[in-house]
């Protein structure tokens, strides 16, 4: 990570240093926050984990004095990334702007999460002149058709593709953002995906699909671990693509550090805390708590604070089966851990003190 921040520069080096002192697992070291501002979006994909298309959350946004809080109790927990993100954060671009100014921006490496719809020369150069240093634009297909099938719009898959050059132009780095699963992770698409990135000098998120929001039970979209395995070998060939869950230190490109449930915090509009934007369980709301204390109760949760090395919400068939989210669950209304889990499934201490 290069960048010109040094807040975030100590607190990555203290990252590494503790992964590298954990036998290279994440533990319950936290590292970031996946803050969804609004729900509103103008696009209906397919895939929606937080289910916009239905108009969830559409009204409701977080407040800037909590926004403020939010980023001061982050910086004291050491996190140093955030991911700001909907709904579609460009609809309101002037909420956008002052909810990085109260973040704090100087103190995190900070990214936008956009269909790349309303982006442009002048928003991207307003979001770098704001601390912003990475833009993630999902394309779903290097068919445009494809693309906006999936989306439901017309003329998104080239609005996604300009976003990523204007961003790139005005010196934030550019992240194309892939989900994947059964139905895509061995096609000749994918590959194109791979390589239209790699030849723009694009860094590839992959993403891969679970269970949840708009596609709630459909568990034949899950990868297997073939597929993961077949992630491994992409992420070796091609040298650009990075998964949450990898370990970012390994320059062999095969190990990771564990699923970042609870590690990366998902605020919803509400201030509800998920461990991660696809487990719709409830650890907290930022209204009646701090984020220490959040994080202490998502740690309590033995799945969470064990860290599984697969995906908990993409991969692990077991978890994915008893606890991912069901009829009527969703970002706006998720599950009671005390509900779900045995008595034995929690610890009663805290780790952060």
């Amino acid at each position: 990570m290069l960048i010109d921040k040094p807040l975030v520069v100590d607190k990555f080096r203290d990252f590494h240093k503790y992964i590298k002192n954990n036998d290279g697992k994440i533990g319950t070291k936290q590292r970031g926050l996946d803050i969804n501002l609004r729900n509103a979006c103008n696009l209906t994909c397919e895939h929606c984990f937080t289910m916009s298309p239905l108009g969830l959350g559409a009204k409701e946004r977080l407040d800037i004095k909590t926004l403020k809080r939010i980023g001061n109790e982050a910086h004291e927990l050491g996190i140093f990334e955030l991911d700001i993100q909907g709904g579609e954060v460009l609809l309101d671009k002037e909420y956008l702007y002052d909810s990085l100014i109260a973040l704090g921006t100087e103190r995190f490496y900070v990214y936008v999460t956009t269909n790349g719809f309303y982006m442009n020369q002048e928003v991207a150069k307003r979001l770098k002149e704001l601390g912003v240093d990475r833009c993630s634009v999902s394309i779903d297909s290097m068919n445009p058709d494809e693309h906006d099938k999936f989306r439901g719009k017309k003329g998104t898959w080239e609005r996604a593709i300009k976003a990523l050059k204007y961003v790139q132009e005005a010196g934030i780095t550019p992240y194309l953002n892939i989900t994947v699963g059964r139905w895509n992770i061995d096609s000749e698409d994918l590959r194109l995906l791979l390589d239209y990135s790699k030849d723009n000098r694009y860094t590839t998120l992959i993403n891969v699909a679970t269970p949840g929001g708009m596609w709630k039970e459909m568990e034949s979209i899950c990868v297997n671990e073939a597929d993961t395995d077949h992630l491994i070998a992409l992420r070796k060939e091609y040298k650009n693509i990075l998964r949450n869950l990898w370990d970012p230190f390994d320059r062999n490109r095969e190990s990771v550090i564990g699923c970042n449930t609870v590690n990366r915090l998902y605020i919803t509009p509400h201030g509800d805390v998920l461990p991660c934007p696809y487990i719709h369980i409830k650890i907290g709301n930022v209204y009646e708590s701090c984020l220490k204390d959040i994080s202490n109760e998502g740690f309590k949760i033995k799945y969470f604070r064990d860290n599984s090395q697969k995906c908990l919400a993409g991969e692990d068939m077991d978890f994915i089966k008893k606890y991912m989210a069901k009829e009527g669950t969703t970002i706006f209304d998720p599950a009671d851990p005390k509900e779900l889990f045995a008595k034995d499934q929690f610890y009663t201490d805290k780790i952060l003190n």
